[in-house]
């Protein structure tokens, strides 16, 4: 387990996921999210490629997934991609990832520095994807990507973030978790809650903060998710996440949307939105900061 008083920086980031951690499922030993929903992973997993990939990609699109790992959603990307491109941090991912999809067509990868993507995508790029991997990314690196998503979407073209949530007015108190254990276990109650001990290594990134960088970026925000799926059946509560549903303007700047207030789970939906307000549907939290 990643110590809580580390820094979320790229050094870091690179020594832990090219380095330390064992990838002993390739990413699908990571079920916390389905135990803190109360269903079996695979069901979980699948609810993930229904609500949040599958609308966004069109059959034969060009899908960029920031953060691949060892490819734990790649597989699904692949099945509706004309053309993919798997781009990483760690040489060490970026190579299992080759020796797993070998022969796969049109696939590419590349390692990167941790806060740019690959030069000569500019406008072509229909989906963007990152799941529980932008969680441990600090904030100027994700204003960094954001600015770089920004610039590979094609107008119209969405983005899909998985990114840490603690309570905003908590971020400035971030510095407390590199004072020690003691220190760390009470900025992650203070920020995060207390249904448990660690805080998954979670950024000082808000809700609010990730929306607030994604329209500086020139992005709209179309929904911030923290559960989907009937009755809200499925999510990423465990330690407070959101998923930020982005689209890129048909004139390449941010649409403008009112904040709406909490409305609760999402409802069902077969298409995705084109233009519904700012929602964080999080039952109470940040929506009305």
């Amino acid at each position: 387990m990643r110590s809580c008083t580390r820094a979320n920086s790229v050094a870091e980031n690179l020594r832990v996921w090219n380095q330390e951690h064992a990838w002993l499922e390739h990413g699908d030993e990571w079920k916390g999210q389905a135990d803190a929903c109360g269903v079996p992973y695979d069901e979980w997993k699948a609810s993930v490629v229904d609500w949040l990939i599958t609308p966004y990609a069109k059959p034969g699109s060009t899908i960029l997934e920031l953060a691949p790992g060892h490819g734990r959603w790649t597989e699904a990307l692949a099945s509706l991609a004309g053309r993919l491109i798997l781009v990483d941090l760690s040489p060490a991912c970026i190579e299992e990832c080759q020796r797993r999809f070998k022969g796969r067509d049109r696939l590419e990868t590349f390692v990167n520095d941790g806060k740019s993507l690959p030069v000569g995508l500019d406008c072509l790029v229909d989906l963007v994807w990152s799941f529980d991997s932008l969680v441990h990314v600090a904030p100027r690196e994700i204003q960094s990507y954001l600015y770089e998503i920004h610039r590979v979407l094609r107008p119209g073209g969405f983005a899909v973030i998985h990114h840490a949530n603690r309570s905003h007015w908590t971020l400035p108190l971030a510095p407390m978790r590199s004072l020690g254990p003691a220190w760390a276990f009470l900025y992650r109650h203070l920020s995060i809650g207390f249904e448990e001990r660690a805080d998954g290594w979670r950024s000082a990134v808000s809700a609010k903060l990730f929306r607030t960088m994604a329209t500086r970026a020139g992005l709209s925000v179309l929904e911030q998710l923290s559960h989907w799926g009937n009755a809200g059946r499925y999510g990423v509560p465990r330690h407070n996440d959101r998923v930020t549903i982005l689209v890129k303007g048909q004139n390449g700047l941010a649409e403008t949307h009112p904040p709406a207030q909490d409305q609760g789970p999402p409802a069902p939906a077969t298409h995705p939105p084109t233009s519904s307000p700012v929602s964080d549907r999080s039952q109470g939290k940040e929506a009305s900061e």
